[in-house]
């Protein structure tokens, strides 16, 4: 049963993620921002699981973490700190931070200059 599998892989990722698993703990953050593997969306448990991984220098951690910062998800919007945490995730090869901080340079959107550039970046 699909459900029965599902539930299985919740159980054991928060089994890892509570053993301190940084990957673990992305991997709830994510479920729970998309609604995956029978998780209902709650921002304020993603941004808290994205949290702990960031804390151990995780850089998908910190990616997470910056954008529900950047958005205000699950979190007050602090635009600053999570476009820093961005920056940081970004300067670690994160794909997705790069592309995140490359689109809205390139749109000039969220107080950012409209720079194709530094979009480039």
């Amino acid at each position: 049963d699909d459900s029965a599998e599902r539930l299985k892989k919740v159980i054991e990722a928060r089994k890892k993620a509570e053993g301190g698993d940084p990957e673990a703990m992305c991997d709830l953050s994510e479920w729970y921002s998309f609604c995956m593997n029978g998780l209902h969306r709650d921002d304020k448990q993603a941004y808290a699981w994205c949290s702990r991984a960031a804390d151990l220098d995780y850089v998908e951690g910190i990616a997470y973490k910056g954008e529900h910062l950047y958005k205000g998800l699950g979190v007050d919007k602090d635009e600053v700190t999570g476009g820093t945490l961005l920056g940081i995730a970004a300067g670690k090869d994160h794909a997705y931070s790069c592309y995140f901080l490359g689109y809205e340079f390139y749109k000039g959107t969220r107080g950012l200059p409209k720079d194709h550039k530094l979009a480039k970046y």
